[in-house]
């Protein structure tokens, strides 16, 4: 069985949503602080939802301009800090853990944001034929169960051995935000559907006909939950979308490539048993610091709704 190793984790965008803060501190960088009181960025938490899924790699695709700085950040604690640090020994295993992930990144360089699907593409060298896991680098998850959100996701592929993203229900007003799907579901297993339309951030006209499930409630849509477990197949649509100009406000999009896939072979999506939390917008990033502050008293989570 081949099971998945790799994650890509896309994080050169400018994070236009959370300027000006974006200008001082990218939004991959940005603080979360926990409910034991540790204070760790974004995308420390992506790659330890990662590591905790059993991830044995991760390509991290950012932008030239910040290497040097991710790099820094992703090193061991230099001498003068650890002895400012002293014997506060939990904090000191929480400043270097960072130094210990880094054996475990591959940076990947973005020339130019030009989209989620551009920006994978740029890791196809780095994957070569394996199946891997794209994470998007402004989402942060929180799983209802003791499996992480990543590990679910990872789990169905396992046993499907083909393209399945995680799915989150939201309600009509929010499909525009988001890619958006329909499918069949799939008796196998509950929460697995085939897909059979895949709509990048669609209008309410276009979901009403087009994006309808079978059993969930009026105006209630699957959109995308920011976990895409892949083969390399995608890679040759992403490829022949950019070669055919086929990209979409001058962005090459992951989403039109799953739907030119979808077409070619059978696609999955399952709804995770979890919250993910779009830290690259003011709404979703308060919504993230307030959950993992408490994620017992959250309202996303289904024992305090």
């Amino acid at each position: 069985m081949n099971r998945i190793r790799k994650a890509v984790i896309p994080i050169a965008g400018h994070g236009i949503r959370m300027m000006p803060a974006t200008r001082a501190v990218r939004k991959a960088l940005f603080p979360i602080v926990d409910d034991r009181g540790r204070v760790r960025p974004v995308l420390q938490l992506i790659i330890e939802e990662a590591l905790n899924a059993e991830i044995e790699e991760i390509g991290l695709v950012i932008a030239p301009e910040d290497k040097a700085h991710i790099g820094a950040y992703f090193s061991r604690l230099p001498g003068p800090l650890k002895k400012v640090i002293g014997n506060h020994e939990e904090l000191l295993e929480a400043a270097e853990l960072p130094g210990r992930i880094a054996d475990k990144l591959t940076i990947i360089t973005q020339d130019r944001p030009n989209g989620l699907g551009d920006a994978v593409l740029r890791a196809a060298p780095w994957i070569g034929g394996d199946p891997f896991l794209v994470m998007l680098g402004d989402h942060l998850y929180l799983s209802h169960e003791k499996r992480c959100c990543a590990r679910q996701l990872l789990d169905a592929y396992a046993d499907l051995q083909a393209p399945v993203s995680g799915l989150i229900r939201k309600p009509v007003d929010a499909i525009g935000h988001f890619g958006t799907v329909s499918g069949r579901p799939e008796p196998r297993s509950k929460g697995l559907y085939a897909l059979d339309a895949v709509v990048e951030k669609p209008d309410i006209n276009l979901a009403r006909d087009r994006l309808r499930v079978e059993g969930l409630p009026k105006d209630t849509y699957y959109c995308w939950f920011g976990l895409h477990a892949m083969k390399p197949d995608i890679f040759d649509c992403l490829a022949r979308m950019e070669r055919d100009g086929a990209a979409d406000g001058g962005e090459l999009q992951l989403t039109g490539a799953q739907a030119m896939l979808s077409k070619q072979r059978t696609t999955y999506g399952l709804e995770i048993n979890g919250e993910h939390f779009d830290t690259g917008s003011p709404r979703g990033y308060v919504d993230a610091v307030t959950a993992f502050a408490d994620p017992a008293g959250f309202s996303g989570n289904p024992d305090n709704r």
